[in-house]
């Protein structure tokens, strides 16, 4: 990144990344701090609230208590006897290299997409369900690939949306995307699960956004010409890219960082595995808001 690069960004006044219910733990909450909780997520798509100490457990039933029972992610039962216990529990995904490995498991994250998760596979729910993610960054780097603080990137797609020319918008309002479980899923299919349009309406808010996914998304109509299709989600991307100031997220040791798939992209940065220790542990949930609706 150029001198320049970086000034733009330091002056990129985001909606994203609001520091929330500082001096509190997420483990005691009341009533009323966890719909603030929500309400600024929804009003900012990325939240964070930091300085946090907590058990994978402690990670779950805060979740339950805020968002609701809808949780997605691994359900494996056993221990790793060779991972401390504070850090695994239901639904709680560890990412990192919690055991020293040079290959970082989460590698597949470090390109743009949207989390979807098993959202495909579940039948009641559209694409841009209020399907939010939390990771907690147990240890932190010190930086990355670049040289530069460990952060996570995300890109506002309701931004994203406003910048592009009216005619574009227009566009895009009449086409629709096939998505399918992501790559690295063990329920992974060829045959795409759900169609959503690329334009999404937030379903709180009821702002427009673009709805992209990944780069597995293919525009209905080209579903027999994958490769043109995804060159049509490509160059979309390209242009949001180009137009769209992205967010960095600079982490530290306790975020606890909160975002809404509905609203933004994100990827991870690469690190190096084999002079740091990462351990970010992940879990997902739909709202309540969406189940009960």
């Amino acid at each position: 990144m150029t001198y320049n690069q970086q000034h733009k960004q330091l002056q990129y006044k985001s909606r994203l990344g609001v520091e929330f219910l500082q001096d509190y733990n997420l483990t005691d909450l009341t009533e009323q701090q966890r719909c603030e909780l929500k309400k600024s997520l929804w009003e900012h798509g990325v939240i964070v609230v930091r300085q946090q100490n907590l058990t994978a457990l402690q990670l779950k039933e805060f979740t339950r208590q805020t968002f609701g029972e809808l949780i997605i992610g691994s359900s494996y039962e056993t221990l790793d006897p060779d991972i401390s216990p504070d850090w695994q529990s239901k639904y709680v995904s560890i990412l990192g290299n919690p055991k020293g490995e040079t290959e970082p498991v989460e590698q597949f994250a470090w390109i743009w997409h949207q989390d979807k998760d098993s959202i495909p596979r579940i039948e009641r729910l559209d694409m841009n369900a209020l399907y939010v993610v939390m990771l907690y960054g147990v240890e932190v780097p010190p930086e990355g690939l670049d040289g530069q603080p460990h952060t996570t990137e995300f890109i506002d797609m309701l931004e994203a949306y406003n910048k592009l020319d009216k005619e574009q918008q227009k566009l895009l309002e009449n086409i629709s995307l096939y998505h399918k479980a992501p790559v690295f899923s063990k329920e992974a299919i060829d045959i795409p699960k759900k169609v959503h349009p690329i334009v999404s309406t937030h379903k709180v808010t009821g702002q427009k956004g673009l709805y992209v996914g990944s780069y597995g998304a293919v525009p209905v109509g080209m579903e027999n010409e994958p490769e043109k299709g995804k060159q049509f989600v490509q160059d979309l991307f390209e242009t949001v890219l180009t137009r769209t100031p992205i967010y960095s997220h600079v982490w530290q040791k306790g975020d606890v960082l909160f975002w809404d798939n509905s609203q933004v992209m994100h990827r991870g940065l690469p690190y190096d595995a084999t002079k740091y220790k990462r351990v970010a542990l992940r879990l997902g949930v739909v709202d309540n808001l969406e189940v009960e609706s």
